[in-house]
């Protein structure tokens, strides 16, 4: 009976202790369910870019006959002529943050995968991806989605699998990265720190207003790359598909001052566009809160916000 009674204390107390954790973050999730990025505060910006298309159309009158059972009919034709043009409307908050370059971290393997697929190193989202665990062993700190028997571009992309991009860097090599960089004008382009880390807190920074010009850019189609492989990253980007729009993504996150072991302050990111019926909207999101804990529950859900109050998503 003692040893029973104290299971049940056992067992209570942990039930309690999961209770109180999920209690936390269901309260961190609701506080930032309708949070926003705030002009008057430095630790966010949000930055929008919104390309739509609107429709011209000129017509010509013109005169055709046709024989309509064996009548002769005049008709009058009118002939359209349908035009399109773009407007991108830049927005933001908290304008000086949003030119401040950071640590770009996994909003990185965006650029990454690109190139890869585009020298070929990666033929497509399928194509299935190692890494060289001598020179990335397995961490014990590694979360369970890092240590899957198998990755693709897919899902080492979704999971955001560190290891597989830090050997896909590599094999591109520092003078193929450098000149993709300097082709694509991303963040300062300096990949001095390391090929296989300058991404992760090193020397590699980009700001927001940039990861949007760069996303523009891509979905353009105005880099030097292949279009089938802008095509294949998109697949790989989505995250939300409605009837009303899609949205492509990507997180990103680490140390805000790498040089302060004892800060533990993070830097989130979310990047990425949304397509729907009024054209495309390419956003950059970025913040720093005291744990890694409060940027997770934070990071994502405050960019919706803002992409909901724009009225670009539901």
């Amino acid at each position: 009976m003692a040893n029973q009674s104290y299971k049940e204390v056992y067992v209570k107390k942990i039930i309690s202790i999961i209770s109180t954790l999920a209690l936390i973050s269901f309260t961190s999730y609701v506080a930032a369910s309708n949070e926003l990025c705030l002009a008057s505060g430095k630790d966010c910006t949000f930055v929008l870019l919104s390309a739509t298309v609107t429709e011209k159309v000129i017509e010509i009158e013109g005169a055709a006959k046709h024989k309509i059972n064996n009548f002769q009919n005049n008709h009058k034709v009118i002939q359209s002529s349908l035009l399109t043009e773009e407007n991108t409307v830049l927005s933001l908050v908290n304008g000086s943050r949003a030119k401040q370059r950071f640590s770009p971290f996994s909003t990185f393997k965006v650029v990454n995968s690109l190139i890869g697929l585009d020298t070929q190193i990666i033929v497509d989202a399928k194509q299935v991806l190692t890494f060289d665990k001598e020179k990335f062993p397995v961490q014990k700190w590694w979360p369970p989605v890092w240590k899957l028997p198998v990755y693709n571009l897919s899902s080492a992309f979704k999971f955001s699998m560190v290891a597989i991009y830090r050997q896909l860097a590599t094999e591109i090599g520092q003078k193929k990265m450098q000149s993709y960089l300097a082709d694509f004008a991303y963040g300062n382009q300096d990949i001095s720190s390391g090929i296989d880390s300058f991404w992760l807190n090193g020397s590699m920074k980009i700001s927001a207003i940039e990861q949007v010009n760069f996303l523009h850019k891509m979905y353009q189609y105005q880099l030097s790359v292949k279009s089938k492989n802008i095509d294949v990253l998109k697949q790989v980007m989505l995250v939300e598909s409605t009837d009303d729009y899609k949205l492509y993504a990507k997180t990103g996150a680490g140390r805000a001052s790498d040089a302060d072991k004892k800060n533990k302050s993070m830097l989130g990111w979310y990047v990425g566009f949304v397509e729907n019926a009024n054209g495309v909207h390419f956003f950059a999101f970025n913040l720093t809160r005291g744990s890694y804990a409060k940027m997770k529950a934070s990071r994502v859900v405050i960019a919706r916000n803002h992409l909901v109050k724009s009225g670009i998503i539901k």
